[in-house]
């Protein structure tokens, strides 16, 4: 999501900016406003069902109470006592007696009738198999109905209403024990049979709309009455369980007939009924939906009209900036471009002025920078002409400094030779001197390793003589480094310098080995002697001037080797100051000088002796 928001360009970013500014607070409020009104609406409507449900209340326990009292002179009239306490087996008593205690019974039932339309039948029934029956006798009461009513009876008299079918029709039936004369246990009862339908006009002022309905169970959850025949005597299950068997009064939701439906339920003192109300969730909350319907065209439009304007705005922002962004592209391609400023006065025509300011004091920046380049480039020319010619007057110096000297000691010998013995030496020793000559002489600064070694071949001719004693040079080059560049006269120095530092008396030849080797990006030409080697505070001495800043360079004194310092000197001008001479020695072992020069030929390493 985080680079999806990140891959946006600023019109896309700022459209989903806005998008969410303006829905979010929309789904907010207008959430709050629907929570508050279905709560409001769901108060209102408990409110309303309690309303209804204590009315009915008040109604049923008023039917109930009636009936107690239409039927107490019954149940304590002595001749319905009589009459139930009467023998079986006693006919006479049965013949005379009976009809006597019926008649009264029976006057006493009918004028209960009379003032009851909505009575079907009404009937007495004992232990002893005694029963009076007026309306509808229908035939007699079975024995089983009989104890079962019986059974579910209060023995305290009090009246209770049964639900049953008879013949597809639903009954109520209202019934209550009486006592007879002899006993305090009851031995018959009383029973009124109301059609369900009858009854319903008492609760006819429970009028909870097309889908709402009220209905009545008994504390074992049974359905006493209901609209619908179908749901009296049924149980009501699962339907609020829990709320209506541990309170009294109370409201829910649940499901009844696979449709969410909000329930308030008040339990009556008097008959221990529970009392319930109900609605369908969808006629709780009608009023709401057209406001909701609305609520949403509404919210449609405003988000409609919002994202147009949205986007007209968005545009005269981003617009711009897209203009100013494009310009900028040919610019950093080199051409100074402006961008047409807007009629208005906010930041961002602010900012493309401020762009056009730019680029005019950028280009005349660039102009000034230009002629400023190619005035220092000229100078820097005429300063790198001089450097060089400065370096290349310094190399021909230091290279002056070492001839004379050479060529003094050698002219000197080989005066010497002729006046004593004016033989084949000097005739030996006046060609090497003369290929040394033509060497020297050479307008070249660089030269091949070979030249190199050439020459200091011719040099040794020549010192051989003059000392006396053999000199073994050593060549341990690959042949791969005959043609590597070497600064001119940079070799010979050091086989001198190795020759006169160096000797021992001691030692009877003289060796002197030329190695090369190849350490990284550099040639190592190496120049190594068997002599008495340097002690170690020359050698740092040596080391120390050879390495120092060429302005802060200290005096060094003659006996260090002023040949070393020069070839030093001399390669760190043609190369760089990486590159020049390193030494390395040990007291009557030998020194070895190193010229570290730079060699680009990557196959040397593989052809290189270990």
């Amino acid at each position: 999501m985080k680079k999806r928001l990140e891959s946006m360009n600023l019109f896309q970013r700022l459209l989903l900016y806005f998008a969410l500014v303006m829905i979010l607070p929309l789904i907010i409020v207008a959430s709050i406003i629907y929570m508050q009104s279905s709560n409001l609406l769901e108060k209102q409507t408990e409110d309303y069902l309690g309303q209804v449900v204590t009315n009915v209340n008040f109604q049923t326990d008023r039917f109930v109470k009636n009936y107690e009292l239409v039927t107490l002179p019954i149940v304590s009239n002595p001749n319905v006592k009589h009459f139930l306490d009467l023998e079986e087996n006693n006919v006479y008593v049965e013949e005379h007696i009976r009809y006597q205690y019926y008649e009264n019974i029976w006057t006493m039932m009918d004028n209960i009738v009379i003032q009851k339309p909505e009575i079907n039948r009404m009937y007495i029934l004992g232990d002893n198999k005694r029963q009076i029956w007026l309306r509808d006798k229908g035939g007699s009461f079975s024995e089983e109905n009989y104890n079962n009513l019986k059974k579910i009876t209060p023995e305290s008299g009090k009246i209770i209403i049964h639900p049953s079918d008879q013949n597809g029709r639903i009954t109520l039936t209202i019934a209550r024990k009486i006592r007879g004369m002899k006993s305090f246990s009851p031995n018959g009862i009383l029973g009124i049979e109301i059609n369900a339908s009858e009854l319903g006009e008492l609760w006819k002022e429970a009028n909870l709309g097309n889908e709402g309905f009220f209905m009545i169970a008994d504390p074992n959850g049974k359905v006493i009455y209901h609209p619908e025949a179908k749901f009296i005597g049924k149980t009501l299950n699962q339907v609020g369980k829990e709320e209506i068997s541990k309170l009294k009064q109370g409201t829910f939701f649940d499901k009844w007939n696979n449709e969410s439906t909000f329930f308030h339920f008040l339990t009556s003192e008097y008959t221990g009924w529970k009392l319930i109300a109900a609605v369908p969730k969808s006629q709780l909350f009608a009023p709401i939906s057209g406001v909701r319907l609305t609520a949403i065209i509404s919210a449609v439009m405003v988000i409609i009209i919002a994202f147009v304007l949205s986007v007209n705005s968005i545009r005269q922002v981003v617009k711009p900036i897209q203009l100013l962004e494009r310009t900028m592209k040919t610019v950093e391609k080199g051409e100074w471009k402006k961008v047409p400023t807007l009629p208005r006065n906010d930041e961002i025509s602010s900012l493309l002025r401020s762009y056009n300011r730019m680029v005019d004091r950028l280009s005349t920046l660039v102009d000034q920078v230009y002629k400023a380049e190619l005035s220092n480039q000229q100078v820097k020319i005429e300063l790198q002409e001089r450097e060089l010619e400065k370096q290349k007057l310094e190399i021909q110096a230091l290279q002056s400094q070492i001839n004379p000297h050479f060529l003094y000691n050698t002219l000197e010998t080989i005066n010497g030779y002729g006046i004593i013995n004016g033989i084949e030496e000097i005739s030996k020793m006046a060609g090497a001197l003369a290929g040394m000559f033509r060497y020297s002489v050479r307008n070249l600064e660089m030269v091949t390793l070979a030249d190199e070694i050439e020459h200091v071949k011719g040099y040794l001719v020549i010192h051989e003589l003059r000392i006396r004693k053999p000199i073994n040079l050593i060549l341990d080059i690959d042949p791969l480094f005959f043609d590597a560049p070497m600064v001119k006269l940079s070799l010979q120095p050091l086989v001198e310098n190795a020759i006169q530092h160096g000797y021992r008396k001691a030692v009877n030849e003289i060796i002197i080995t030329i190695r090369t080797k190849i350490i990284g990006s550099c040639l190592h030409v190496c120049v190594i002697d068997n002599g008495r080697g340097i002690q170690n505070d020359r050698l740092n001495e040596i080391r120390e001037f050879i390495k120092a800043d060429r302005k802060n360079k200290p005096e060094l004194r003659s006996d260090l080797g002023i040949g070393v310092t020069n070839v030093n000197r001399r390669i760190q001008l043609l190369f760089g100051n990486q590159y020049g001479l390193d030494l390395s020695s040990r007291v009557n072992e030998g020194t070895t000088v190193s010229i570290i020069l730079p060699y680009q030929n990557a196959q040397s390493d593989k052809n290189q002796p270990a």
